[in-house]
């Protein structure tokens, strides 16, 4: 028990010098209460208090912005001054609003469901009988859910909203074209305008009419138009809608521009052509040098004077062509300017039958001009006729000595050789025509000449070309003194085996190499002659394929080429060269492109497949571009009703480049108007004609009745 005071006076111990620091460090004790602690929580509080009040600032601002444009949507018009001051339309900001909302409503649902799965989960995970925490469950429940419902409701709402004042989701331009591109033109082309997706809000407004000002002195009314552009320069299109605000009644113009650039017009194509008419044999002075440029000089001519459609018939400005036959013929001119620029031009010449008579030769009994030494042939002059009378005077010369007058005669050649035999008729007009037949004048019994033509081409009496190398064989031209051959015979491998026996035939050789084909005739008295070609089949080389769909149409017409069926045995093709015959620059490409034509004409595409090892092969084809047909259409406003009776006609629905409208109401009342009115007086039925042509007078008519009574 004595002990007992003395253990816990121990610890008291050291507790006597902690009440001494305080005289050992008297000036130190003011100095520690001059800084407050912090407070982490408190400052947390704030900093969350000073963000959530500039996140609610901020919403607030773009909330009270967003109201603002709601209520210009709900009170504003299309071309609210608002919008347009910010160089938008209300389509435009509609659309916006709507991915906003979309966003934001998005964000704020998932929160809220996410509040409420949330409170359920604490409702579940609440203890029994923890009463206080199943009722805080329940209320963060009920609130997240109200919450969820009504920015459901809102966003619905808000979609519903400025859904109706969104206007189609057409391209938001108000003048559409065709071509789509307007700038760098070449003239003459034809562009199709069309304002069906011009920005009205067509719930809203009424479209009353359409007015397009081309940039000219043509002003045309309706929707869509085509119009064409000749002349250089820059064209500013104005299209005026007149619109009716369903609500009021009101109406107001909008207007919509494009801007159209003419920077080249292809050269203007003047063919003079001296006589464009008359009778066979016709011949014709053409003359292309009237043909101008505005964008400097003709540099070259080309003529096509054939018909065939190449312009290989002549290069200079004037050439001259003599048609023989009976019928009309198209001529076409082909000029490039110094832009580089091609246009065509045409001329139709028609040749007429002959005024004067037309002599004719023929030989009775016999086919051909191959006659025999010591034989006598009966020469006619029957088939040569006279226009204007009966032929009178025949008169004969045989060139080796002979003559005669009679219509027809009979004469004898007694050495071979050829000989011209012409005939001199004279009608009873004093009409006077001349004619000759060559004939060749063999001895009997000799051989038959064998004479061989092939395609490819014989060079040097050699047919060369890569394998696989298919040839066309034609010996039909051999000939025989009696005329009389009668087996053809052809050994293509020189085996001494005929492997065909006709005039003509065809051989392909299938492997490169040097072949020798012998070609035999035998005639009826057994006399045989033979001859040999020799046939080179080259190793094969790049060989280009070109097709086109389609190769010929109006314009504009886009082809799409394909050169995917070019083939190089020996290696690779790397690139194809195209060049599309209309002007454009010569592109690399690959084998399968699309070009546009959009200017009226004949053209030769062309394509150059090139190997890896620079050995090239070309192939071309023709496209042919016509123009939009003329076709006639017209509406009326009414097709019946009582008199006094007023319609108006419109024609907006004919197609084709149209620069005339002839109308015809009843017998004698017209019109050149393009949409007129015309006002029936007297009842019965008339009838109304309308008739369009284009620039080149290519003209379409229609024609509707109109009923009119009492």
């Amino acid at each position: 028990m004595p002990d007992a005071p003395q253990n816990p006076q121990q610890p008291q111990q050291p507790a006597q010098p902690q009440a001494v620091p305080p005289q050992q460090t008297p000036a130190a004790a003011p100095a520690v209460p001059a800084k407050k602690p912090i407070d982490p929580a408190k400052e947390a509080a704030k900093r969350k208090k000073t963000l959530i009040g500039c996140l609610s600032a901020f919403g607030c601002s773009i909330l009270l912005f967003i109201g603002v444009i709601f209520a210009f949507l709900a009170a504003g018009s299309e071309n609210n001054p608002l919008f347009a001051s910010f160089g938008v339309s209300q389509g435009e900001i509609v659309n916006i609003l709507i991915t906003i909302v979309n966003l934001t409503f998005m964000v704020l649902t998932f929160v809220a469901f996410v509040v409420t799965v949330i409170g359920v989960f604490k409702i579940m995970a609440a203890k029994k009988g923890d009463k206080d925490a199943k009722k805080k469950g329940a209320i963060l429940t009920f609130s997240a859910f109200s919450v969820l419902v009504m920015l459901i409701m809102i966003w619905v709402s808000t979609y519903v909203f400025l859904s109706s004042k969104r206007t189609s989701g057409a391209p938001r331009q108000g003048i559409t074209t065709n071509p789509v591109r307007t700038v760098q033109l070449t003239a003459p082309i034809t562009i199709n305008f069309d304002a069906q997706y011009a920005p009205i809000n067509t719930a809203q407004y009424e479209i009353l009419s359409y007015k397009w000002d081309f940039g000219t002195d043509d002003i045309l009314f309706g929707n869509p138009q085509t119009y064409t552009y000749k002349d250089l320069g820059n064209y500013t299109v104005t299209l005026t809608v007149a619109v009716k605000e369903r609500a009021t009644g009101e109406t107001e113009d909008v207007t919509f521009t494009k801007d159209v650039t003419i920077q080249n017009v292809r050269a203007s194509v003047v063919i003079d052509a001296k006589p464009a008419q008359g009778p066979a044999p016709l011949e014709v002075i053409f003359d292309g040098s009237s043909s101008t440029s505005v964008n400097g000089e003709i540099t070259a001519y080309a003529w096509d004077l054939d018909e065939d459609g190449s312009f290989d018939d002549g290069t200079s400005a004037q050439v001259t062509n003599t048609f023989t036959k009976i019928g009309s013929y198209l001529i076409k001119l082909r000029v490039i300017d110094s832009t580089g620029e091609a246009s065509i031009g045409e001329k139709e010449i028609v040749v007429t039958e002959p005024e004067t008579p037309t002599a004719n030769i023929t030989i009775k009994d016999i086919e051909g001009t191959t006659l025999a030494v010591g034989t006598s042939y009966i020469f006619s002059g029957e088939s040569s006729s006279s226009p204007v009378g009966r032929i009178e005077r025949y008169r004969w010369n045989f060139s080796d000595g002979g003559e005669g007058s009679n219509r027809t005669v009979s004469h004898t050649f007694t050495e071979p050789g050829q000989y011209v035999v012409s005939l001199v008729i004279t009608d009873e007009n004093d009409g006077r025509d001349e004619t000759e037949i060559t004939v060749t004048v063999n001895a009997p019994d000799a051989a038959p000449v064998p004479i061989v033509k092939t395609t490819p081409a014989l060079e040097d009496n050699v047919v060369r070309g890569p394998a696989p190398l298919t040839v066309t064989f034609d010996g039909s031209a051999s000939t025989d003194p009696n005329d009389d051959i009668v087996e053809y015979n052809w050994d293509f491998t020189n085996d001494g085996t005929n492997d065909k026996a006709q005039e003509k035939t065809v051989y392909t050789f299938e492997k490169a190499g040097t072949y020798t084909v012998r070609f035999m005739l035998k005639d009826a008295a057994n006399n045989e002659a033979a001859t040999e070609i020799v046939v080179e089949v080259l190793a094969q080389g790049v060989q280009a394929d070109l097709k086109a769909t389609p190769t010929s149409g109006v314009v504009p017409l886009t082809v799409k080429f394909d050169a995917s069926g070019s083939s190089y045995a020996e290696g690779e093709i790397v690139t194809y060269e195209w060049d599309f015959g209309d002007g454009n620059p010569k592109r690399i490409d690959t084998a399968q492109v699309n070009h546009q034509y959009t200017a009226i004409g004949s053209f030769i595409a062309r394509v150059t497949a090139i190997a890896s090892d620079g050995k090239k092969h070309n192939v071309e084809i023709p496209i042919t571009v016509r123009p939009v047909s003329v076709k006639a259409c017209f509406e009326a406003t009414t097709e019946s009703g009582s008199a006094p009776l007023e319609i108006e006609f419109d024609p907006t629905c004919s197609t084709g480049t149209i620069i005339k409208y002839r109308w015809r109401f009843g017998q004698s009342n017209t019109s050149t108007d393009r949409k007129p009115t015309f006002t029936f007086t007297e009842p019965g039925t008339y009838p109304v004609r309308l008739e369009v042509s284009d620039a080149s007078n290519v003209i379409d008519s229609i024609t509707k009745q109109i009923e009119v009574t009492e």
